[in-house]
């Protein structure tokens, strides 16, 4: 797996429930509401939007 991304996402629709659900490195996935995916991705932008990135 060399080659996997470093994270996934997916949309679930489940009758009127919507989930995001986030997967990094081969651990369980998370699932969060739409809100909560909005508010972590804020909160991981304001963190590390300046934060240099790592050679690959």
């Amino acid at each position: 797996m060399a080659n996997a991304a470093p994270f996934m996402v997916q949309e679930h629709v489940h009758g009127e429930t919507v989930w995001v659900a986030l997967r990094a490195r081969g651990a369980d996935w998370s699932w969060l509401t739409p809100e909560e995916a909005v508010q972590l991705g804020r909160e991981w932008i304001e963190k590390y939007a300046a934060v240099p990135q790592a050679a690959e």
